[in-house]
């Protein structure tokens, strides 16, 4: 049988290994050895410090494969988001909020309440039902606002759990 001389890469004795053979076992000091080859040299590589680098690495590879994870959930989070905005007065779009639900619904309602109690007072009858249907736009527009800021709650609070799951996601779960 042929063999290769190599020397143990943990403690640096001499070694003869089989011309084939991937991995060997010092006879002094019982480190197991990968046998590395390149052209016609050969080497040795203790494999405790492979399992270490490997394990490392394979680490390093599941903080990578979480960051992404949590990266693709805020990019569709964010594009999600889009559609939830509300054009304001000023053109500019924003987040709904209950808040200016009510108060849309306050102010216009008044309006078409001030509007309908003064036209019936002074304008002959259609003129107050103008007033009426001002208070509806208000009240459907200020629901519809209040609706909306309550959509983007729930679909905010989906989000952040799938954040969460996302940071917290073992990406290769052992086999069950």
């Amino acid at each position: 049988m042929e063999t290769v001389p190599v020397n143990c890469n943990n403690c640096g004795a001499p070694l003869e290994v089989a011309a084939g053979a991937n991995y060997a076992t010092c006879g002094h000091c019982g480190a197991r050895l990968a046998v590395r080859r390149t052209g016609s040299a050969a080497s040795t590589e203790v494999l405790e410090k492979l399992d270490r680098t490997t394990e490392r690495i394979a680490g390093h590879l599941e903080e990578l494969t979480r960051q992404n994870e949590v990266e693709r959930v805020d990019r569709e989070w964010a594009q999600e988001q889009a559609n939830y905005l509300v054009g304001g007065k000023d053109g500019r779009r924003h987040l709904p909020t209950q808040r200016a639900g009510l108060v849309i619904a306050l102010v216009m309602g008044g309006f078409g309440l001030i509007w309908t109690a003064f036209a019936a007072t002074f304008a002959p009858f259609p003129f107050p039902l103008f007033g009426l249907l001002f208070v509806g736009f208000a009240v459907y527009t200020g629901l519809s606002q209040v609706k909306g800021a309550e959509k983007y709650a729930e679909a905010e609070a989906r989000y952040h759990e799938r954040r969460r799951e996302a940071m917290r996601k073992d990406p290769d779960p052992p086999p069950g």
